[in-house]
């Protein structure tokens, strides 16, 4: 947005400096320059175009601060989010573990029901282990 605006008072800077090709006598302090009219305008619009650059780099250090304060809620976010997965991780494992204890029973109690999981891992050998008749 500030690079926007300098280039508009550029652009409006330098229509008055086409437009305005006279010279005029300043005074300053008891001194006298002849100076083309539009010098004293060229002059603001230096200044005004340094403030603004000092003003653009201060305001983008001053969000990088902002911004430095949300990083640590950040990482409380991620340190609960690492947590609950550990949490997750170990009820997975204790979740495998109840279900081979059930597995375990049911295969000591004689009924050999395959899961699912188990019939897909074995088709691999059937299918490898077949042969075809020859008649």
């Amino acid at each position: 947005m500030y690079v926007i605006l300098l280039l508009i008072v550029f652009a409006l800077t330098g229509v008055f400096m086409v437009q305005n090709g006279s010279n005029h006598d300043f005074a300053l302090l008891g001194y006298t320059w002849t100076l083309p009219l539009w010098a004293p305008t060229a002059i603001g619009v230096a200044a005004v175009s340094v403030l603004l650059l000092l003003h653009l780099s201060h305001a983008g250090i001053w969000s990088r601060f902002r911004e430095m304060g949300h990083w640590r809620e950040l990482d409380d976010h991620v340190n609960r989010i690492e947590g609950l997965r550990a949490d997750n991780a170990q009820l997975r494992e204790e979740l495998a573990a109840a279900r081979g204890q059930v597995r375990g029973a049911a295969a000591a109690s004689g009924a050999s029901q395959q899961s699912w999981m188990g019939g897909l891992r074995a088709m691999t050998d059937r299918v490898r282990n077949r042969t075809t008749p020859t008649a």
